[in-house]
């Protein structure tokens, strides 16, 4: 599944027009005004790694001559203050439905809140100075789920897990899933973990998160003030401090596997993705994620080898399906947590019918315990075979 969803492109968010260092210099400046201490320790960290301190300064200066000669700063004993016309174009480079704030932080945040391209309410103003709430607005934009406001992290884990769903299926259909007729919260968890690069499991939905935001906005570490510098830096250009107007809009793109790349087998069940036999493939292939009716004809088929009982009532082991699909698609890239989450989907539709076995009878308890599906309350164990 990871890998259906390196080929699908992912909205990035990041495409609003860049700032250059002139820009952030004359804002910083009209946020209460500021020493050039203030500036290198404001500004220069959103630049790095992309241009050096000593870079900044010769940059800031040059910036603080180009803005002086323009009369929109002036300086007195080495305070920079911005004048009126000044204050006017700081605002304006924000867009009309921004204020510019009196204080650094003010402005800091409204240009987070242009970054991620959300709604600058009260309720979001306040949610993105806490990391929780930051990266939540960070995973909503990024896949496309509504920034009117921001999700909890239980709604949002919800969300990342449909996302997931989808993007194993190669975004060929929409799941019916939605709040409160989700998958329960570990699985939830397990499916939203595929969409980190190296896909986990996370104990909780404030972790996932977290750290998922983390990586997708290439924050050095997982705090509030790194993840606003991921993202700020997605708004800069490292140009001189002479570039004149803003520069056109761009869309980077996340740097993502246009193949499936082996990797060393995880000791976890459910993202062994390799074949039955141990062996992985020697070269990166190409992989083809199925459609929800291709899906649906290969369970039957990979069942009904293995189902038992009666005509009529027979029954396969979830867990025996999921290793005849993994040996004989190994062209899907499904892990075992897509795949039971692909089924529960199917099952959902109509398409496929699952059945919970009967603990009474206690056989084949390592099958049973294989095997199982959460969902809505109920554990299934087997799918039914129609003759």
């Amino acid at each position: 599944m990871t890998a259906a969803i390196g080929q699908s492109e992912q909205r990035t968010g990041f495409h609003t027009p860049t700032f250059t260092v002139r820009d952030l210099v004359l804002l910083r400046i009209a946020a209460g005004s500021a020493t050039r201490a203030d500036l290198q320790r404001d500004i220069a960290p959103i630049l790095a790694p992309r241009i050096s301190g000593s870079e900044f300064r010769r940059a800031a200066e040059l910036a603080i001559s180009t803005l002086g000669n323009a009369q929109l700063i002036s300086e007195t004993k080495g305070r920079l203050t911005a004048t009126a016309k000044g204050v006017q174009v700081a605002g304006t480079s924000l867009g009309s439905a921004r204020s510019l704030g009196p204080a650094w932080g003010d402005v800091k945040n409204t240009l987070i809140l242009r970054a991620l391209e959300t709604h600058d309410t009260a309720s979001v103003k306040k949610a993105v100075q806490r990391l929780e709430g930051l990266a939540a607005i960070v995973l909503q934009n990024h896949f496309s789920i509504a920034t009117g406001r921001v999700l909890s992290p239980a709604d949002l884990r919800a969300e990342l897990a449909i996302v997931a769903l989808e993007k194993a299926f190669g975004n060929k259909i929409k799941t019916g899933l939605g709040k409160g007729a989700g998958l329960p919260a570990k699985p939830g968890r397990l499916l939203a973990g595929q969409l980190f690069k190296q896909p986990r499991e996370i104990a909780s939905d404030g972790k996932l998160i977290v750290q998922l935001a983390s990586e997708i906005a290439g924050a050095r570490e997982q705090s509030i003030e790194a993840l606003e510098l991921a993202v700020l830096s997605r708004l800069t250009t490292a140009g001189n401090a002479d570039d004149g107007a803003n520069r056109a809009p761009t869309r980077p793109k996340r740097q993502e596997p246009s193949q499936h790349r082996p990797r060393t087998p995880t000791p976890k069940a459910a993202n062994d993705r390799a074949p039955l036999t141990g062996s992985a493939p020697a070269v990166a292939r190409s992989l083809s994620p199925p459609d929800i009716a291709e899906f649906c004809s290969a369970v039957f088929d990979a069942a009904r080898p293995v189902a038992e009982g009666w005509p009529g009532n027979r029954k396969a082991f979830i867990s025996l399906v999921w290793k005849a699909i993994r040996n004989a698609r190994p062209d899907w890239g499904l892990s075992e947590i897509a795949f039971k989450g692909m089924l529960a989907e199917a099952h959902r539709s109509g398409r496929i019918e699952l059945a919970t076995a009967d603990l009474k009878d206690g056989r084949d308890l390592k099958s049973l315990e294989e095997s199982k599906i959460l969902y809505k309350n109920t554990v299934w164990h087997f799918v039914r075979v129609q003759e």
